[in-house]
C-alpha cells in the first residue's frame, strides 16, 4: 500500500490533503481548549449551547460547508477559523507530500516537518485569538525539535554512526535554539530600551527557540527577518491609514482598540509564516545566503582584508 502510494505523487497528495484535513480538526480543538486549560480529550466535541456534536456534524470541511457556517441544533455561527485551519492543514501535508518527494529519507523529513507544521499552525490562531504562546508549543516544541534531532541525525545530514552522529545532529538542533532565541531576546531587550515598553513577548522568544531547534540557526535568523519584513508589508499600509482616519480627538478614541500607531499586535504569526516559507522551498535559497555571509566574515577574520577587489 505505501509503495503504492510512493509510486503515484498525485495520490499521495489527495491521501494526505484527506489525513491534513483530520488532523486540523484535532488542531482545532487544541486551539479552542489548551487556552482555556481544558482537556483535549474530555468532554465530546459540543455546540456552545451545551448540545453534544454528532459525528456526522463533525467531519472535517464538508460539515462546516453542509451547515453553512451554522450549528445545526441552534443555528450559532460557527467561526470560520474551524475551515480555515482545516484546509490549510490539509494543503500543507499535501504541499509537503510533493516538496520531499525527492528526498532520501522521504518519510522521515515528512513526519518531523509535518509535525513541526502543526505546532505552527496551533501558535499562529491562538496568538491571534489570545494574543498568547503556550509554553507547551514554544518550550515544547523546542524540546522536542533537539530530542528528535538526536533521534535522527539524518535530519541534519549527519552521516557520523553512532552516539557521535546523535550528539552531532542534536548539537546542532540546540545551537538553533540558542541562536534563535537569544538574538530574538536581545533584540526586544534593546526594543524595551528604545519604546518604554515591552517590544516583544517572551512567547516569541520561546517560539523561535523552536524554530531554531527545527530549522538550525539559519532558518531562525530567517524567521527574525522575514517575519520583521511580512509584518512591515502588511500592518504599515494598514496603520498608516488608520493613523490618516484619526482626524480628531473622537476619531483617535475611536480608533484606538483598531490597528494602528501603538497597538499591540501579536507577532508570531509572523514568523510562524517565515518557518513555513522557510522550511517548505525557501531554505535552499536562504542557506545559500547566509552561507556567503558567513564565507566573508570568515575570510575578513582570518585574513585582515577584505576579499573583494576593484
Amino acid at each position: 500500500m505505501l509503495e503504492t502510494l510512493l509510486a503515484n505523487p498525485w495520490l499521495t497528495g489527495i491521501c494526505l490533503f484527506v489525513f491534513g484535513t483530520i488532523v486540523g480538526s484535532f488542531l482545532n480543538v487544541c486551539i479552542h481548549r489548551i487556552p482555556l486549560q481544558q482537556s483535549l480529550i474530555l468532554p465530546a466535541s459540543r455546540c456552545e449551547c451545551g448540545e453534544n456534536i454528532p459525528w456526522r456534524f463533525n467531519l472535517p470541511v464538508l460539515s462546516w460547508l453542509m451547515l453553512r457556517g451554522r450549528a445545526a441544533c441552534c443555528g450559532r455561527s460557527i467561526s470560520v477559523r474551524y475551515l480555515l485551519v482545516e484546509i490549510l492543514t490539509g494543503m500543507i501535508f499535501a504541499y509537503a507530500s510533493f516538496h520531499f518527494s525527492n528526498h532520501e529519507f522521504y518519510l522521515l523529513f515528512l513526519g518531523s516537518n509535518l509535525f513541526f507544521a502543526c505546532i505552527l499552525i496551533c501558535v499562529t490562531f491562538i496568538d491571534l485569538e489570545h494574543m498568547i504562546i503556550p509554553n507547551r508549543f514554544s518550550f515544547g516544541g523546542a524540546v522536542c525539535g533537539v530530542l528528535i534531532a538526536c533521534a535522527f541525525p539524518e535530519l541534519w545530514g549527519v552521516t557520523d554512526d553512532g552516539l557521535i552522529g546523535n550528539v552531532r545532529s542534536g548539537s546542532q538542533a540546540l545551537f538553533g535554539l540558542l541562536v534563535g532565541s537569544g538574538i530574538l531576546y536581545w533584540i526586544g531587550v534593546m526594543g524595551e530600551s528604545l519604546l518604554r515598553k515591552e517590544a516583544i513577548g517572551q512567547g516569541d522568544v520561546k517560539l523561535l527557540g523552536c524554530v531554531g531547534a527545527f530549522c538550525g540557526w539559519k532558518g531562525a535568523l530567517f524567521c527574525i527577518f522575514g517575519g520583521a519584513l511580512l509584518g512591515t508589508i502588511l500592518l504599515l499600509p494598514i496603520a498608516l491609514v488608520s493613523f490618516l482616519k484619526s482626524t480628531d480627538s473622537s476619531d483617535k478614541e475611536q480608533h484606538t482598540s483598531k490597528l494602528g500607531w501603538g497597538v499591540e499586535v501579536p507577532f508570531g504569526p509572523f514568523l510562524v509564516s517565515a518557518a513555513l516559507l522557510y522550511q517548505l522551498g525557501l531554505d535552499t535559497f536562504a542557506d545559500d545566503f547566509f552561507q556567503q555571509i558567513s564565507y566573508i566574515f570568515r575570510s575578513v577574520w582570518n585574513e585582515g582584508a577584505p576579499i573583494v577587489s576593484f
